[in-house]
């Protein structure tokens, strides 16, 4: 078409050169194949979920544990909103180690009675009390300085994050560059803990 276009004059020889060049890369474009970089997967050893072993709770005893969690939960969140709303009173440049020490240990309570109903939601028995390991609140006693408190609260918040990401990495059904950012996270969260670990010892 455009041959006969110069060959007219309509159009300059540079025009056709100039669309020779665009039609062979078009030609290119159908047969390439982009490359996709790939990360090495990371192998983490599966987490095994502890097996229920306690007495089976069932009809209306099941009924009032669950409902004695949830005041037990529900008391301590007003505690613990009550102290939070006194926050915005203390200047900003004073420290308040007292009061963060008062909330954070709130929460970690809170959220020990929440896994403990969760718990019995799935198994319909109570958990065995928790492992030194696993009860980051267990820190809580013996720790004395606001930011320890904080470290402790971060460990656990890191210890739920990673337990998600290793459920998210066991769907077989997740896009492949998914499974490279949660391994990724994995990995970060797993060094976080280890670092947080390494300052409370």
């Amino acid at each position: 078409m455009l041959e006969t276009l110069v060959k007219a004059k309509r159009c300059t020889t540079d025009e056709l050169e100039m669309a020779r060049r665009r039609l062979a890369d078009l030609k290119e474009q159908t047969t390439f194949v982009p490359i996709v970089p790939r990360a090495d997967r990371v192998i983490q050893p599966l987490a095994v979920e502890p097996v229920a072993t306690g007495r089976q709770i069932v009809g209306d005893e099941y009924a009032s544990i669950q409902a004695d969690l949830a005041a037990q939960a529900n008391t301590l969140n007003r505690k613990m909103a009550e102290l939070s709303n006194q926050l915005h009173k203390i200047p900003s440049s004073v420290s308040c180690p007292e009061l963060t020490r008062q909330i954070l240990e709130l929460k970690a309570q809170i959220e020990l009675i929440w896994d403990k109903k969760y718990y019995l939601e799935r198994n319909h028995c109570l958990p065995e009390e928790p492992t030194d390991q696993e009860q980051s609140t267990d820190n809580l006693a013996t720790l004395s300085d606001a930011g320890q408190y904080q470290l402790a609260y971060e460990k656990r918040r890191l210890i739920d994050l990673r337990s998600k990401l290793k459920r998210k990495l066991l769907n077989p059904k997740a896009k492949s560059g998914k499974v490279i950012e949660w391994e990724t996270e994995l990995a970060q969260c797993t060094l976080k803990i280890q670092e947080i670990e390494f300052k409370l010892s």
